[in-house]
């Protein structure tokens, strides 16, 4: 019992993105370029276990998209179940960071890769998984025609056709040998409102 207790409990505290403990008025959402991410080792104490690997992230502050975040750079902690956060792997992101007891961490797994676009706003490429969230049946945000500074694209090889259809869908992506190259997708200011009105909300941080 108080093993299955410390657990809940270093959960509740270190991983609390997860839970919707947060509120709107202590979320960051912004474009940062990736500084540094790092991993680094909790202390717990031995009776607690740790379910997630624990990440030290650095980013230049590009956009500010929303709340009141004044510093020019910002670091955060991330925990990630799976290992290395995926955000980081990108080199531009829109990130989701809240504030918790003097500390900011990331909202767990809430991230866009965005690329700058041809009339010098950030955008990224159509996310079925945030338009399908049950909460967004009725979303007013719809993908659109973008015109990028530079191809993008991701990686297909190794996928299977069923996880193509579904994840890069024509005519949102024009698949072109191992790649899907964008072709509709959506600016930051509506990326986080597909985020607001879909896990932000059930999350319990919007109404």
């Amino acid at each position: 019992m108080t093993r299955s207790v410390s657990i809940f409990t270093i959960l509740t505290l270190a991983f609390f993105a997860s839970f919707g403990q947060t509120k709107k008025d202590s979320l960051y959402v912004f474009v940062g370029e990736k500084i540094e991410v790092s991993q680094f080792h909790p202390k717990v104490d031995s009776d607690h276990v740790l379910m997630d690997r624990a990440f030290k992230a650095k980013y230049k502050v590009i956009q500010n998209i929303y709340g009141n975040y004044k510093s020019d750079t910002i670091q955060f902690d991330a925990y990630d179940h799976y290992g290395e956060p995926a955000f980081s792997k990108y080199k531009y992101v829109l990130l989701f960071v809240s504030a918790y007891s003097g500390k900011l961490y990331h909202e767990k797994y809430q991230f866009f890769d965005v690329y700058k676009t041809k009339n010098g706003r950030w955008a990224s490429s159509y996310k079925v998984g945030d338009y399908e969230h049950s909460y967004n049946k009725n979303t007013p945000v719809k993908p659109e025609l973008i015109g990028f500074e530079n191809e993008v694209s991701y990686n297909i090889k190794g996928r299977s056709k069923e996880d193509i259809e579904y994840l890069f869908p024509s005519p949102y992506f024009k698949i072109a040998g191992n790649k899907a190259i964008v072709v509709f997708g959506n600016y930051a200011e509506q990326l986080f409102e597909l985020k607001k009105t879909g896990i932000l909300k059930a999350r319990g941080i919007f109404d």
